[in-house]
């Protein structure tokens, strides 16, 4: 199977990135939101996430890679767009800061070492830089995963099991929560329930490589999976059963259908762009939105103008910054690209 087989489902996970900073443009900007269903992108992400893992690496743990290597591998792959999200997320939440200048060093000191530091004062799990919750949950679903992996069981019995009892789980928390947009955010509870709504999603994508159900789907023209989950992603708000319904039954066809999408050839650049944006774009936007708001305030034109500066800085950290430190970084640790 190429690579490229997954390129629009790269392209996808653009998308659903761009979806996240419109939302949280919206709210911070008071410009109108296109994408009220933004946060369901993370689960998107995880679900996604699982599904890319279990393809780079099944076999290769399965046939010995320690967890030294994998680790390795996830760090060159992660951290450099994390540590430079630290320092600009440092730079644009300090000024102006109102707390003692210890809790100020814990929250910024979080955003280093991925930990929910900003719970020991009562704030989101990473207040400098909020999308980093997410972050931490695909860690922990990596370790997980690496530990799964290497068992030898593939009943698809304990798979079914396993999708009904974290679907029902996470059912029972949109409910609780009304929607899945503050879970793994806000608060100690909060925080706990981020644990089920990764474990369903990243689960579902892992077991569908595993059982290669996505070869079971049809070969779609690249801009049906895509427009697809864009209409789910823009919707007016629905309630708490939208958010199931998305999650646990249209995400994995999503992905199965992305999977197997045939390119079209005017796209192939798009999907390739979004592809590399994503992760940049999601882990910058926020300390980039804070910046903007602080020095201008808010308003139609400065809400766009953020946008539009995070994406240009997505880009340059892309091509100048995180590719060159993570070649190097695999180089030096003598691993294949990461």
């Amino acid at each position: 199977m190429s690579v490229h087989r997954f390129r629009v489902l790269d392209g996808m996970r653009g998308i659903a990135a761009f979806t996240v900073m419109d939302r949280h443009a919206g709210v911070g900007f008071g410009i109108p939101v296109c994408a009220e269903h933004g946060y369901l992108a993370v689960d998107f992400f995880f679900m996604l996430s699982g599904f890319v893992l279990a393809y780079a690496y099944e076999r290769q743990i399965a046939g010995g890679m320690s967890f030294g290597t994998f680790a390795r591998l996830r760090f060159v792959r992660l951290y450099p767009m994390i540590f430079a999200a630290g320092v600009l997320g440092a730079v644009c939440f300090s000024p102006g800061w109102p707390g003692k200048t210890a809790e100020l060093a814990v929250l910024n000191t979080a955003d280093f070492v991925l930990l929910p530091l900003g719970l020991l004062f009562h704030l989101a799990t990473f207040p400098v830089n909020i999308p980093l919750w997410s972050l931490f949950f695909e860690c922990c679903a990596n370790g997980v995963y690496f530990s799964a992996a290497r068992l030898p069981e593939r009943e698809v019995t304990k798979a079914v099991v396993y999708l009904a009892a974290t679907g029902l789980i996470l059912a029972v928390i949109a409910h609780w929560a009304t929607q899945l947009g503050a879970v793994g955010v806000n608060s100690g509870v909060a925080f706990l329930a981020g644990f089920p709504r990764v474990a369903f999603s990243f689960g579902a994508g892992v077991l569908m490589f595993r059982f290669s159900v996505h070869r079971r789907f049809p070969a779609v023209p690249d801009y049906v999976p895509a427009g697809v989950l864009t209409l789910l992603l823009v919707m007016p708000a629905c309630g708490w059963w939208y958010d199931v319904l998305c999650v646990l039954l249209v995400f994995p066809v999503l992905l199965g259908l992305g999977s197997q999408a045939v390119e079209s050839h005017g796209l192939s650049r798009f999907w390739l762009l979004c592809g590399a944006l994503s992760y940049p774009v999601y882990v910058v936007h926020e300390p980039v939105l804070r910046g903007v708001f602080r020095l201008a305030g808010a308003g139609s034109a400065q809400g766009y103008w953020a946008m539009t500066l995070a994406v240009a800085l997505a880009y340059a950290l892309l091509r100048w910054y995180d590719e060159p430190v993570r070649a190097a970084l695999a180089a030096r640790l003598q691993l294949a690209k990461a």
